[in-house]
């Protein structure tokens, strides 16, 4: 299932800014950019960013995404609201989301205790 509507970003409008902004996180399957919101919100907001480098059919980097969202989605009331720009690495085909969601949770709880 995909993250509701007030929970995603347009990448291509907020990229550029989250990437000059923010801070960098790093993760063993994930990287996260963190950056704070323009106007304040009350919720936090997402944007996937899944290369051609990362996985070379658009098939797998939709996978990519799809699992991406989900495992944000479990643990979206716990996230203080900022702007966040999720990288996934190539592995997050081949793990299991148990691997996958305790690492996602290791690198937004670094997040939130630098803020």
């Amino acid at each position: 299932m995909a993250l509701p509507r007030a929970n995603r970003l347009s990448l291509r409008f907020e990229r550029e800014r989250i990437s000059t902004t923010g801070k960098t996180f790093y993760g063993k399957f994930f990287t996260v950019i963190s950056a704070k919101q323009e106007t304040p919100s009350q919720s936090p907001r997402f944007a996937i960013l899944v290369s051609k480098k990362t996985a070379r059919l658009a098939v797998n980097r939709n996978k990519i995404k799809r699992i991406t969202s989900s495992l944000i989605e479990n643990i979206l009331p716990t996230i203080p609201p900022n702007d966040y720009l999720v990288i996934p690495k190539h592995q997050t085909l081949e793990l299991v989301n148990k691997d996958l969601q305790k690492d996602i949770q290791a690198v937004l709880s670094k997040i939130k205790l630098e803020c």
